[in-house]
């Protein structure tokens, strides 16, 4: 979401000289109005998906412990903090026209938006890269590599805790205790959303190319190289049951990839057209950024659904749920119809 606000900042706050550069992008940025009813019709029935997914994963042992769903409960939770506390913000500010918010920002508010929009979305980033990897190495290499108890927690949980650490430590410090001073511009939508640390070149680059581009391009190859390994193995493979649980696994991360992948693949590779010769291309794909930052926003909104597509346990619980409700309803009406007939037959009698 931080590529979305920095896009649209940057045409509002160009100097009076840009005015013709300013009117050439207007046309591309989505009104106020489109974004402020999308997000209010996504953010209600994935808020909800994702609570629901959530109590599913978490309240089964089987679904808790499988370790192909750690990566899938880690990101819903993530998801679940952006649209409780990240997603209400935008909604408020694009029903005054996306300028401000309805309320006072103070600078409290403001560096928890940073660290929710640039941390949470970048600690997505480098857990989508990472499951991309390591489901290769669940789908194929588990009796080698996950056998024993101190396998599992070195190669599973260890780069895990990691990733998590690091994010959170990182983007700690670069929001809350930069080696700068950030400036706060409270009329404007997300307070300016320009931490300081962008200035700092070094800091940056790191956060840009290390936590965004290079992390982008390692899960476009793992998920690539993973379908392939995945029908190559179909067609070789002469036992379709006992692969099934394997196909599942890589289907789970692979359709969660590719729907992050569709926005921020292109968004990527434009950045980097860009920085090739950036005094001829520095406009290259800039109309086109436009709607893929917009975009970028249904990649949390849609990710809960992807995420209950997958599970089969899941979706035979709802089915058991609706069967079960429907024995119910069925002799209730039945007791209903007995009863009227009976008052039927009384008042006969009286009569």
């Amino acid at each position: 979401m931080e590529v979305v606000t920095n896009f649209n900042n940057s045409i509002s706050c160009n100097e009076p000289n840009d005015n013709t550069a300013d009117q050439s992008f207007e046309k591309f940025i989505i009104p106020s109005a489109v974004q402020f009813w999308t997000f209010l019709i996504f953010e209600i029935p994935s808020l909800a998906c994702t609570i629901f997914l959530l109590y599913n994963y978490l309240a089964s042992s089987k679904l808790r412990n499988a370790l192909h769903n750690h990566i899938v409960i880690i990101l819903l939770i993530i998801v679940l903090c952006i649209e409780i506390f990240d997603d209400p913000l935008y909604i408020d500010a694009y029903r005054f026209g996306g300028g401000k918010n309805s309320f006072t920002m103070t600078p409290s508010i403001c560096l928890m938006w940073w660290f929710i929009d640039y941390g949470f979305y970048g600690a997505m980033s480098v857990l989508l890269a990472w499951g991309s990897f390591e489901r290769h190495i669940l789908v194929f290499h588990h009796h080698q590599l996950l056998r024993t108890r101190k396998q599992r927690f070195l190669v599973h949980y260890l780069p895990l805790i990691i990733i998590i650490t690091y994010t959170l430590v990182f983007y700690i410090i670069v929001i809350f205790f930069p080696p700068c001073e950030n400036t706060f511009q409270f009329q404007w939508l997300g307070c300016g959303f320009s931490p300081c640390y962008e200035a700092v070149w070094y800091l940056n680059v790191w956060d840009y190319l290390g936590n965004g581009i290079l992390c982008t391009f390692i899960e476009t190859i793992c998920s690539v190289t993973l379908l392939v390994r995945v029908l190559s193995k179909k067609r070789r493979l002469h036992r379709p049951m006992y692969w099934r649980k394997h196909r599942k696994m890589a289907i789970q991360i692979l359709s969660i990839s590719f729907l992050s992948l569709i926005i921020v693949f292109p968004q990527s590779l434009i950045t980097v057209i860009q920085q090739i010769d950036e005094p001829r291309l520095g406009d290259f794909g800039a109309a086109l950024n436009a709607y893929l930052f917009y975009l970028y926003s249904f990649v949390v909104f849609l990710l809960p659904f992807i995420c209950l597509s997958n599970q089969s346990e899941i979706w035979k619980k709802l089915r058991r749920f609706y069967r079960k409700h429907r024995r119910v309803i069925g002799p209730a009406t039945l007791d209903v119809a007995r009863v009227r007939s009976i008052a039927i037959k009384a008042l006969r009698n009286i009569q």
